[in-house]
């Protein structure tokens, strides 16, 4: 739990206790867990849980539900917070491959107007092969991310 609390709280930039929440509701799973056992299982006071779990659910990351003939809250990850998070990553990498594709156009400008056997000409393979992978891994993203929606 420990490792993916730190892996979160760097990736979506949260709060340590934030990010240890989340990464208590990814290893619970379906079954969910009460504000009690958060409080009890991450040895955080109270108000600070509940600060955590509101805007955890503001941000459309957390979500609850009732049992019936219980009063508790069980909290879970919101079922769209995992596409949304791959949304966002497409956005990013979609970016720096527009990114990358302007370097190394304006690379290509400068190699063609230099000698052809000139030492300052600049090297593309990096830019190509990057552009590439990110091609591939969005595709795979989007893949997952198509087959995540049609189970919501």
């Amino acid at each position: 739990m420990e490792r993916l609390g730190v892996h979160l709280e760097n990736k979506e930039q949260i709060a340590p206790l934030a990010a240890r929440i989340l990464s208590k509701l990814i290893l619970i799973g379906k079954k969910g867990i009460t504000f009690e056992d958060l409080v009890c299982d991450l040895g955080a006071s109270k108000s600070t849980i509940s600060s955590h779990l509101t805007n955890l659910q503001a941000t459309q990351r957390v979500t609850y539900f009732t049992k019936s003939g219980d009063r508790k809250k069980y909290f879970i990850l919101s079922p769209g917070a995992m596409i949304k998070s791959m949304t966002e990553m497409l956005k990013t990498w979609e970016l720096e491959s527009v990114l990358h594709r302007e370097v190394m156009e304006y690379k290509e400008e400068i190699n063609h107007s230099l000698p052809e056997d000139s030492d300052e000409k600049f090297e593309l393979d990096f830019h190509k092969d990057y552009i590439s992978f990110l091609e591939q891994a969005s595709a795979s993203i989007e893949k997952l991310r198509e087959k995540l929606s049609e189970k919501e």
